[in-house]
């Protein structure tokens, strides 16, 4: 850091240096943080604008901009010179250019000229010896508009400003990549993926959504089965209706005909007023009903009946209301083998199953382990205020090497957890993952890398929360969480499973 060589320094950069002080222990948003600051440099140091920039593989990029015509970024990173950036950034020192114009090497670009560029004065941020980003002010109209004490005042600045701004910086870097990421996903429906069969549900979604059939999504828990219920949902003529959803294996089997129907006043103790029930907050709309393999058999006739007819009777009345809904389904079972073994009614099955999209477990899609792991880290950093660590080779060979029993929801859970314990200045290594999957992927159970025998649904479903459950150590919180469902939805499972108490 160079600091200023005058004895006594005028009084307006001792102005400045309290103004930028001032700045950067205010508490707010990290945008306005960066903001602020340049707002503070363009009116102390005579500029006309300026910005706040990365280099983002290889690319030079705005993340922050002041007295830009346009707000947006992307146009304001066209208005930096590439050149004068560069010679910043590799050598780590503040350039001051009185015209850039009649200044070689730069009177040579093509951008100099298109820019009409003049007076620059560009500076770096350091922190542990690196340059990670710059400060580029410049004005337009006046030539040798800065001076070499105002450049050796802006190094003063950027050596103050940058510990508080490499994390300032980091969260923008962050907020653009998820505002990129958002694009992304309205176009995708914010499913992530690149596997084939992932991708062929996607244009399923598309080409059944416009008609008002049932669609039943089958796949393990934590594949993701209601994103795809409301991508069907977003692409349907019910996207001005509600979107009702009712997890059957989340209420108690007393209770959900209730929850699902609705109820009249004095239908039972406690009822003492009238409820619209789930059925009736979706007329018009869709509803959502996963878990559907938990459905008690006494309540799937009024269920049937109302996929027949739009009928339905509350709780405590005989008067049938009518109702307008699109029905979708979600399942972990395999139903015809619980139609076979008389636990789901078969009539209700074929109603349900007109479209049935088949979701793949995340074990089975390998390519998407990555993709989406590196996603779930930025966003837990956007969601914590941290910068995003990476994730070293050695990371993403162990998590690929795992089967994921929890699927895409333990991935998830995993890169939170590992962003919370991530150092910022060293990628992260398979030693900060849990302890199941630092075992798995280093080889020491072959279960990860073995093919999945053949088996139905319901015994499948059964290994995985046996599985979970030892993984937790018997703990039915954590299990849950993993899972993707309630306690209370976990200990139905295992009472219909027939799990014994020893696994839990």
């Amino acid at each position: 850091m160079m600091v200023l060589n005058q004895e006594n320094p005028p009084a307006e950069h001792l102005a400045l240096l309290y103004r930028v002080s001032r700045t950067l222990l205010k508490e707010g948003e990290y945008g306005e943080l960066l903001s602020g600051l340049l707002d503070t440099l363009i009116e102390g140091l005579g500029a006309d604008r300026g910005f706040v920039v990365v280099r983002e593989a290889g690319e030079f990029r705005a993340t922050s901009a002041r007295n830009f015509r346009s707000e947006a970024l992307s146009r304001a990173e066209n208005a930096i010179s590439r050149s004068i950036a560069r010679t910043v950034m590799e050598n780590g020192r503040a350039v001051l250019i009185g015209d850039a114009s009649s200044t070689e090497p730069y009177s040579r670009q093509p951008s100099t000229r298109q820019l009409s560029l003049r007076s620059v004065l560009c500076a770096p941020l350091v922190a542990s010896d690196e340059a990670f980003a710059l400060i580029y002010l410049e004005n337009r109209r006046i030539t040798n508009c800065f001076t070499e004490e105002q450049r050796d005042l802006l190094d003063e600045v950027c050596g103050l400003a940058a510990p508080r701004l490499r994390t300032a910086v980091a969260m923008s870097q962050a907020q653009r990549r998820a505002e990129a990421l958002e694009h992304t996903h309205s176009q995708s429906d914010g499913i992530l993926t690149s596997d084939p069969g992932m991708l062929q549900v996607l244009q399923n979604v598309h080409q059944i959504a416009a008609t008002d059939l049932p669609v039943l999504i089958e796949g393990e828990t934590g594949t993701g089965k209601e994103l795809i219920a409301r991508a069907v949902y977003r692409h349907s003529r019910r996207v001005k209706g509600p979107f009702i959803a009712l997890n059957c294996a989340a209420i108690p089997a007393t209770l959900i005909g209730s929850e699902l129907f609705g109820f009249v006043q004095g239908a039972f103790t406690g009822a003492n007023r009238d409820r619209v029930g789930f059925m009736g907050a979706a007329h018009r709309g869709t509803l959502f009903l996963d878990e559907i393999g938990d459905l008690p058999l006494d309540l799937q006739p009024h269920l049937l009946r109302v996929l027949q007819s739009g009928e339905f009777t509350r709780l405590g009345t005989s008067r049938a209301e009518q109702v307008d809904v699109r029905f979708i389904a979600a399942t972990n079972r395999d139903l015809e083998t619980e139609v076979t073994a008389g636990r789901f009614r078969a009539d209700l099955f074929f109603r349900l199953s007109a479209i049935t999209l088949r979701l793949p477990p995340l074990r089975e899609r390998p390519h998407d382990t990555r993709l989406l792991a590196e996603h779930f880290v930025r966003a837990a950093a956007a969601r914590f205020g941290r910068p995003v660590p990476s994730l070293s080779e050695d990371c993403l060979s162990a998590l690929t090497a795992y089967s994921f029993p929890g699927n895409v929801r333990e991935l998830e859970s995993e890169m939170s957890r590992l962003v919370a314990l991530a150092s910022a200045d060293a990628p992260c290594g398979p030693d900060l993952l849990n302890e199941r999957i630092r075992r798995r992927g280093n080889g020491q159970s072959a279960a990860a890398a073995t093919p999945v025998p053949l088996m139905s649904l319901q015994k499948m479903e059964k290994q995985l929360i046996t599985s979970v459950l030892e993984h937790t150590g018997g703990n039915r919180t954590q299990a849950a969480e993993i899972l993707g469902i309630s306690r209370e939805g976990l200990r139905n499972k295992l009472q219909r499973l027939q799990i014994s108490e020893t696994h839990s």
